[in-house]
């Protein structure tokens, strides 16, 4: 019933645009430092019109560089936002393939056309995220089946991989991990097939400190990015699953929780600081949650925190060219 309860609150607050960055519990000693470096966002996505909007946010928050893709709604895609500000700000932003949102059980031909012909041309430095497994969302579209879901075992799957070989595009493939056991067998043999492709795990799967470690140990051509870490996920509009995606990496306090400082200082170059900013009421709350991961990143060496922080991001999307 409290998990229910919190799950109605998240909606309401993300309804409000309310909802960012998590706030330090009563009683808590605040940590006091932050960490002052560059910082490369390495996963951003935005919808028409919103253009204006990143490069203030981007400004205000101390952001230095961008991997950013539209998101390809029929009514709102954000493709010439997106062309926009790389146009208007060479060197800022690094620009991945859009966001498809029809895509269901296999990926269709045509997706796979559009995706290779853009990395091929060199149009794109990566290909924006593509949702294998997303739970719906309290505060999004509900579906029938409960999640978006494209099965990496499908033809189509293998089809995209096989034509990106060579091109060195790093590839964002998001699944979440409250269905383990019928996911995590599929990426094992996606990964394992494809050595040599960079897969790029959005949010860590909203996994747990030892499901990351179990990815990351198996797979070195798999990095992840640390977004909406920073909190645990509440949103997703079924309890069961919910109940299944990992704890926040700090604490109540904000203090990083001690498997997960282990794990990040033991795979510092392959974790990312990202946001995820994507609609609306993200971008308003996203000066806070870059205050926030300062925070965090603060409590890390300096060394690993520039790492997270800048580094990996730098070397990941300049190998993409």
């Amino acid at each position: 019933m409290k998990f229910r309860l919190a799950l109605i609150l998240h909606a309401l607050l993300l309804a409000a645009g309310l909802f960012g960055a998590p706030q330090a519990q009563a009683g808590c000693e605040l940590f006091a430092g932050r960490y002052d470096g560059p910082l490369f966002d390495a996963m951003a996505q935005i919808e028409a019109g919103l253009g204006p909007t990143v490069l203030r946010a981007m400004e205000q928050a101390g952001v230095s560089r961008m991997a950013i893709f539209a998101r390809d709604k029929r009514k709102h895609s954000g493709v010439a936002s997106v062309r926009e500000l790389v146009r208007t700000r060479p060197g800022m932003f690094v620009m991945g393939v859009p966001k498809s949102f029809d895509e269901r059980r296999d990926l269709s031909g045509g997706f796979i056309r559009d995706v290779l012909a853009g990395v091929k041309s060199r149009d794109y430095a990566f290909v924006g995220e593509i949702l294998f497994t997303h739970g719906d969302k309290s505060h999004g579209e509900q579906t029938s089946d409960g999640e978006r879901y494209v099965d990496p075992g499908e033809p189509g799957t293998r089809r995209l991989l096989d034509g990106m070989k060579g091109l060195g595009a790093p590839l964002m493939a998001h699944w979440e991990v409250y269905d383990w056991e019928r996911d995590w067998p599929q990426f094992h043999q996606i990964y394992a097939a494809y050595p040599d492709q960079i897969f790029i795990w959005p949010h860590a799967g909203f996994g747990s400190a030892p499901q990351l470690r179990t990815v990351l140990a198996a797979h070195p051509n798999v990095v992840a990015t640390l977004s909406k870490k920073e909190a645990r996920n509440l949103a997703l509009a079924e309890e069961e699953k919910a109940l299944q995606l990992g704890e926040a990496i700090v604490d109540e306090c904000g203090k990083l929780r001690s498997e997960w400082l282990a794990l990040i200082v033991e795979y510092r170059g392959r974790l990312l600081f990202a946001t995820d900013a994507h609609k609306d009421f993200r971008w308003r709350k996203y000066g806070e949650v870059v205050a926030m991961w300062r925070r965090i990143l603060a409590q890390l060496p300096p060394e690993v925190a520039a790492d997270i922080a800048y580094a990996n991001a730098q070397r990941l999307y300049a190998s993409a060219r």
